[in-house]
Formats: structure tokens, sequence, C-alpha cells
């Protein structure tokens, strides 16, 4: 578990669907994202599942955030896991439609990065997005993540990719590692 100001980011769950569905059968909130249309109750299921599996097997992945003072409301999920091409890990992130807008994927996901560079052996995360996600590229712009040229994550033809490195600072005891 990982604290914010705001939110606490905690491993996913079984019984997560309900933030999953909310997200991913959303048409506005899937137009960014590889099939550009919401996902059926099978795929959200296949979704969540593979969130699961990725912590299972690498011991990080996605996070779903909820709000610290009432853990009970899940406001969305971000997190850092492979690519479909293993040699890269990237950020990702989806926010209810709901809790767009107030600063809680930034919030998550600066803290996130921090936590990666900090807990596991990963020194280079990638940001992808369309070029028209504009609210995604702000959010991995104000991340530090600058645009890289000459990769593809996922074999898609016209993403934008992006990009931020490990400091040393992160490296040398760092507290808050998830177990």
């Amino acid at each position: 578990m990982i604290e914010t100001g705001r939110l606490v980011l905690r491993k996913p769950r079984s019984d997560d669907s309900d933030i999953i569905e909310k997200i991913l059968s959303s048409q506005e909130q899937t137009r960014f994202l590889p099939n550009e249309a919401p996902y059926t109750l099978y795929q959200q299921g296949e979704y969540l599942n593979n969130r699961i599996e990725h912590w299972a097997r690498h011991g990080f992945g996605t996070f779903i955030l909820c709000l610290k003072d009432n853990t009970s409301v899940k406001v969305g999920f971000a997190g850092v896991e492979y690519a479909p091409n293993p040699d890269f890990v990237d950020v990702r992130f989806g926010i209810a439609k709901e809790h767009e807008g107030q600063g809680y994927t930034t919030e998550a996901t600066e803290r996130l990065v921090e936590w990666v560079f900090g807990c596991t052996d990963i020194d280079k995360i990638f940001g992808v997005c369309m070029p028209d996600n504009h609210a995604s590229k702000a959010v991995l712009r104000r991340l530090g993540m600058v645009m890289e040229h000459n990769v593809d994550l996922y074999q898609c033809r016209g993403l934008e990719h992006y990009s931020i490195e490990s400091s040393n600072e992160y490296r040398v005891g760092y507290p808050g590692c998830v177990d």
C-alpha cells in the first residue's frame, strides 16, 4: 500500500471489478485506449485478472486508487507494468469520470514513479498515448517525461512515446516498498 496526500494506492483484488467496469465500460473513458471502444464484461474481467496476475508474477503492477479519508471510495487505477514488448515498462492510468479534473491521476502517478524507482530495479519508465489524448499527455509531462522517438511498445502506429529515467536519489533506503 502506498499513500499520498489524498489517496491510498493498493494492490488490485477480485472485488475491484466495480471501478474497472466504471472506467472500461465508458465510451468517453475508452476512446483513447487501443480498441477505442468500451470493453465487454468479459474483457473487463480479463483486464482485472491480468492486473492481479502481473503483481503475482513481477512484484509490482497497477494499483487501485482509493480516497484516503474513505478507502471504500475507489476513484481509478494507476500502475507500471510490462508492455506487450517486454523490454519496456510503461505507466498506465484510468480515472472514473466523476473524479476527473481533481488532480488524482497526477498525484497517484507521481508517487507511483517514485515508488517504482525506489523499490524495483526498473530505471526507465515509458508513457504511451494517442496524439489527441491531451489529458494523458499533460500527466506524462507533469511526471517529467520527455518525448521518445524510435521506440514502439505496442506495435501500433501513431502512438506517442514518452519516458523518464531514474535518478539515484530513489535508490538508497527508499521507504514504503510493498512486499
